[in-house]
């Protein structure tokens, strides 16, 4: 299985088909190809691995100008580099199988190795298997489910987002070279599944121009990553010899091209096989390292190029994260352009003109903060981004009018739950143990599922209304003041609309004591006639 001839890369073509094609194919008809066909996290993987591809073949582009030179240049370059490097990108090459380590050997003897399946995460395998993606999943007693095989095809795309997306916790053992690398010893979350984050890609009409459309210049990763931080895939340079291996280490978790497709776990396939032998490999990290004195050192602080990067009022750095808010609530964030020790966006935001509207898609997953392994939902976003909203002014309006909406949205819950209250004893109760902190891990659950449920409805309303937000912003700065009032107005009643509906829908009235709290609850929305929203 070789991914520069044989077809293993999902893609929609010219006719709105599924296709598998191979690398080649993508560089010789690059205009008949879409865009990939992939849940969020392969996605994420994919195109790391696509970009890293095309950089390493360029070697570039050097700087800005070049960058704006290269969308015409990619496949002729692709093809010469896929044809030079073709032996390391085969799954089962008998010298340097593809992102794998070739002596790698199981840690116990008398062990198979996990199911290949685990390359999965949304496969069912073991005591954190959700059946939540897989829904062929064999029953647990059944023992089908662990010795299930995958298509070599989905092993290429399984092998390159485990190297990603792989959990914290522990892994699988494994012996390099005679050196046990231990399933005791925890290994870090994998690249891009720290935080949780979310990545964002500039989204083109062919998957050729996306590509193109993600790549960073030599400057700027030199800017962002420091000096000699252009690196190799991990495929050009040597396999590791053991986990102490400097040559290795070094480009792998401090490059840039190193880093696209990481060497977090040391995986060895085998072909026919349901099984496949893996351990903790090389440590990435994107959280800032602490001092002794707990102050934070910022300039080890190296997020990924597709990540936002957000300081909170404290200077502290993180990452905006999948399952928070949805990402059109997000906007403001993801699109603002990012310098060195800033807050932004994707680092491939600087190359967008300013005077033209563009996509972008915004991928990531959610895991249980208490089972890492566990993946509870899978997060997919397309938003149009018009020119508009890349001037600051603009992001700062924008997100202002997003805070309304959130202030208009905790005052709903307390109506809300001053309604079921007035109308229920036991939630009441349940309510008096929290607020004194004297309640079970129950009670808090049941009125977080009942806070989401309702806050859920109401921004659902909104966000069916948030094109009258975007043409409230496309009009300041404007000298159109009475049809900018308009649509101010109009916005603002689509918020208090929202609210009102949200409340009827929940708050019935059939009873006497249901009118009652229905007005309780009424009072807490609009204390006065005269209550009026402010939009920043």
């Amino acid at each position: 299985m070789n991914l520069v001839t044989d077809p293993w890369l999902p893609v929609t073509n010219s006719n709105n088909q599924l296709c598998y094609i191979s690398m080649n194919q993508l560089f010789e008809q690059p205009d008949e190809w879409l865009d990939l066909v992939l849940r969020p996290h392969e996605r994420v993987s994919v195109m790391r691995f696509l970009i890293c591809v095309v950089q390493a073949a360029l070697d570039g582009p050097k700087d800005v100008d070049e960058w704006n030179e290269l969308l015409n240049k990619i496949p002729e370059p692709g093809l010469s580099y896929l044809n030079k490097w073709k032996s390391r990108f085969d799954l089962f090459d008998n010298i340097k199988p593809f992102l794998q380590v070739r002596k790698l050997e199981p840690g116990n003897e008398e062990s198979t190795g996990p199911s290949v399946t685990k390359l999965d995460s949304t496969l069912a395998v073991g005591e954190n298997g959700s059946t939540l993606f897989d829904h062929g999943a064999a029953s647990a007693l059944n023992s089908n489910t662990v010795n299930r095989k995958m298509l070599n095809r989905s092993l290429a795309v399984s092998l390159i987002t485990f190297v990603n997306y792989s959990p914290s916790g522990t892994q699988s053992s494994a012996k390099l070279d005679g050196e046990l690398i231990s399933h005791s010893s925890g290994a870090m979350d994998a690249p891009c599944a720290n935080q949780n984050m979310l990545h964002t890609f500039v989204v083109k009409n062919t998957l050729i121009k996306t590509i193109h459309s993600n790549l960073i210049d030599k400057e700027t990763c030199g800017e962002f990553y420091g000096d000699n931080s252009w690196g190799k895939p991990v495929w050009e340079i040597n396999e590791p010899k053991c986990l102490a291996d400097k040559e290795s280490f070094n480009n792998s978790v401090n490059t840039y091209l190193g880093r696209l497709v990481p060497l977090s776990r040391f995986c060895k396939l085998k072909e026919n096989s349901p099984y496949f032998i893996y351990c903790k490999g090389f440590q990435y990290s994107t959280k800032p390292k602490k001092k002794a004195d707990s102050k934070r050192v910022y300039r080890d602080f190296k997020p990924e190029p597709s990540s936002t990067v957000l300081i909170n009022s404290e200077g502290e750095y993180s990452l905006l994260k999948s399952g928070v808010n949805a990402p059109w609530r997000e906007i403001s964030a993801l699109v603002s352009k990012r310098s060195k020790g800033s807050n932004g966006g994707a680092l491939s935001l600087k190359y967008l003109s300013q005077t033209e509207s563009f996509d972008i898609l915004v991928v990531g997953q959610t895991r249980d903060s208490k089972n890492v392994a566990k993946i509870l939902d899978l997060v997919e976003s397309k938003v149009h981004i018009p020119a508009f909203m890349l001037g600051s002014a603009n992001q700062h309006a924008y997100e202002s009018n997003i805070k309304v909406c959130e202030k208009k949205s905790y005052t709903l819950f307390k109506g809300v739950e001053k309604y079921r209250i007035t109308v229920d004893d036991e939630w009441k109760g349940r309510v008096k143990r929290i607020v004194e902190n004297s309640t079970s891990e129950t009670d808090r659950k049941l009125r977080n599922i009942f806070r989401k449920n309702v806050i859920n409805h109401y921004w659902t309303l909104i966000e069916k209304q948030r094109h009258l937000l975007m043409n409230y912003i496309s009009l300041l700065g404007t000298d159109q003041d009475q049809t900018r009032e308009e649509a101010k107005k109009a916005w603002l009643g689509a918020i208090n609309l929202a609210v009102r509906e949200t409340f009827q829908t929940l708050c019935s009235q059939e009873s006497p004591r249901q009118i009652r709290a229905y007005v309780a609850g009424w009072q807490i929305l609009y204390p006065s006639k005269s209550n009026q929203q402010e939009v920043a």
